[in-house]
């Protein structure tokens, strides 16, 4: 890898670390926030609370966003994301974050000492984060979102519609008991089983195999909601390595990404999820294509539980029926 950058490939130089990258682009890339990186930079105190009112006047107004989405608090590389290169270049992390009331700014450097000296075995060996970060800019991407972008890939509409909006299998998740039967949440039966069955449901209905490295991941995280674990609206296949940025709160940039593409894509959220909003800088983003669009998506999935009718998935159509079987016990499985 070139560490001296790609001026034909239109990738910056790379000088080292992300603090001296973000650094380096902030004062042609963020007018707007630049006062705050000033303010910042002047009085490098270990951490700063400003009131949202303090936060306007200072920038000449914050959008709404910030007010209602956390996601726009995201300590993000993202290179439509401005306000997070002001702090960051400045070396902070915005920290408990109050939306419409105040935010806290940290040192980067105050936050690696918290886990230096917070335990005798406090220090970490890594940080997945910030290694993961500095490993696509590297590779020339402008964030992590952009390449999970790039990389993740969601089923053809057409497909997904022919389900209606249903879960395909009556299945959530529970890794101790896994082949064993339950009851929902609301009362109704399931099937207990682990990561198999959405990969089941995901990758027959590509009407592809599965691949090396590759993760099938929930937009919505529900591992107990059957209308949404096998729910195809909520599935989507990133390569292993970037698969982590779709889980939990370390890329929450990533997360509100996945779920407004995947609402754009198909309509649908689980029930009682607020519809996604558009997060800033969305149409910049390239995004993987989709498997070919299945013409009979039950045929197909037909096909696939005959073949594999030891599975799991397929003893939870035979004795608790699915979606093509009108949730009744279908023995010709």
């Amino acid at each position: 890898m070139n560490s001296g950058g790609d001026a034909a490939l239109g990738r910056p130089a790379w000088t080292g670390t992300l603090r001296s990258y973000a650094v380096r682009i902030m004062p042609s890339m963020v007018p707007k926030y630049e006062p705050l990186a000033r303010l910042l930079q002047a009085r490098h105190p270990l951490a700063v609370t400003m009131t949202f009112a303090e936060l306007d006047a200072l920038v000449g107004g914050l959008p709404p966003s910030a007010r209602s989405e956390p996601s726009w608090w995201g300590n993000t590389t993202n290179v439509s994301r401005t306000q997070a290169k002001a702090w960051m270049g400045a070396d902070y992390r915005a920290e408990n974050v109050k939306l419409g009331v105040a935010v806290t700014f940290v040192q980067s450097s105050e936050i690696r000492g918290r886990r230096r000296v917070s335990g005798r075995h406090a220090q970490v060996v890594l940080d997945g984060v910030d290694q993961l970060t500095t490993l696509l800019l590297r590779a020339g991407y402008p964030s992590v979102l952009a390449a999970v972008a790039e990389h993740a890939v969601f089923l053809h509409p057409d497909t997904v519609a022919q389900t209606g909006g249903s879960a395909l299998f009556p299945i959530v998740r529970d890794m101790f008991r896994r082949g064993q039967f339950g009851t929902a949440r609301d009362g109704r039966p399931v099937f207990l089983d682990d990561n198999t069955s959405p990969t089941h449901a995901f990758v027959w209905s590509a009407g592809r195999t599965k691949g090396r490295d590759v993760q099938f991941n929930h937009v919505w995280n529900d591992a107990g909601n059957r209308d949404a674990y096998t729910a195809l609206w909520n599935l989507c296949a990133t390569p292993a390595f970037l698969a982590k940025t779709t889980d939990g709160s370390n890329h929450p940039d990533v997360i509100a990404a996945l779920r407004y593409r995947a609402y754009r894509l198909y309509g649908v959220t689980p029930a009682g999820a607020p519809i996604p909003i558009e997060p800033e800088g969305f149409q910049l983003l390239r995004w993987a294509p989709h498997p070919e669009p299945l013409a009979s998506l039950e045929a197909v999935l037909r096909t696939r539980l005959r073949a594999n009718m030891r599975s799991r998935t397929a003893r939870a159509c035979r004795e608790l029926g699915w979606l093509f079987s009108g949730w009744q016990p279908d023995a010709s499985i």
